[in-house]
């Protein structure tokens, strides 16, 4: 993996800006993303000299607190596909990209739902990993109805088209945002991997300056890692994993028994909770309010409040 110039974290909004950091708004829409707990999250990142995330998803926490050497995986290969273009500034997908606004900006309001579902035809009928199929992934993740990622038995991405970005003016800014320069900035400190969490664990040799942000698939009916299920015993994979790990590590997840069970009374751990606010609910298949937990193997003291 190539590695980047180390620098110090700094983790309130003065000393990134006085320090050089440039915080970037996360480059897709990402379901479970935590963007919106950022307030709780970024005041508790340890200063380190290396950063990983083994879920990377997203990316928020990394676009907007890190700046040193970050290590970013994820077992979806599309997900990592995208980000390695935006890195590479690849031509063959920006010019797709280009492609679908151009015909977005001449269409009607009522016909825009029939490019979305052309691009989702399209990825569906694709299963290998290709810059085309990268480009479209894109764009069903700024469209799609609440930004949900979701696959039939068979494996075809089936959310609908959200109706209400039918007006949206921004599509072009969006896509001209993956080549800007703080997004450039933010991709050359990044090194990019596709692999089981495990896998991508065992690649390092790890050292009690790192600090690893995890946020891996929920503990619940509608996780999904990739297509499969994240089930109960990649749970325990992982938190075998996390009481090894020699650097300082965040776990952000939602709180449920498995969960409870799983960290809650190591001694060596901290677990804090705090109310969050879902702002989907699809076809009422989960509460909107949900009870999230912290837990980190140093001291993040965290005050009870709400995110939404």
């Amino acid at each position: 993996m190539p590695v980047s110039d180390a620098a110090e974290v700094r983790t309130t909004s003065r000393e990134r800006t006085d320090c050089g950091l440039t915080p970037c708004r996360p480059l897709l829409k990402w379901p479970g993303g935590k963007r919106s707990e950022l307030p709780l999250i970024a005041p508790r990142i340890p200063e380190h000299s290396r950063y990983f995330e083994p879920f990377f998803g997203g990316g928020s926490v990394y676009f907007d607190s890190i700046d040193s050497e970050s290590y970013a995986n994820d077992l979806h290969p599309d997900l990592m596909e995208f980000y390695r273009c935006v890195k590479h500034n690849d031509e063959r997908f920006f010019k797709r990209l280009y492609s679908v606004v151009e015909e977005w900006e001449l269409a009607p309001l009522a016909g825009r739902d029939a490019i979305y579902y052309e691009c989702r035809k399209r990825y569906n009928a694709s299963t290998i990993t290709t810059v085309q199929r990268a480009a479209d992934f894109f764009l069903l993740r700024e469209l799609a109805y609440g930004g949900m990622f979701r696959v039939n038995a068979n494996g075809d991405f089936n959310v609908p088209f959200g109706r209400a970005y039918a007006k949206n003016k921004n599509l072009r800014e969006k896509v001209d945002h993956l080549r800007s320069d703080v997004v450039a900035a933010k991709m050359e400190h990044l090194s990019l991997s596709a692999l089981d969490f495990a896998d991508f664990l065992d690649c390092f040799e790890f050292r009690q300056e790192d600090f690893m942000f995890v946020d891996p698939p929920y503990d619940s009916s509608f996780s999904k890692y990739d297509t499969l299920d994240f089930a109960e015993q990649d749970q325990r994979r992982l938190a075998e994993a996390l009481m090894q790990f020699t650097g300082r590590f965040m776990l952000v997840c939602k709180a449920t028994p498995l969960i409870e069970d799983l960290y809650h009374g190591v001694e060596h751990l901290r677990v804090h909770h705090y109310e969050y606010q879902y702002k989907f609910n699809i076809k009422g298949r989960f509460s909107r309010s949900s009870t999230h937990a912290m837990i980190t193997n140093y001291e993040a003291a965290l005050v009870t409040s709400e995110a939404s």
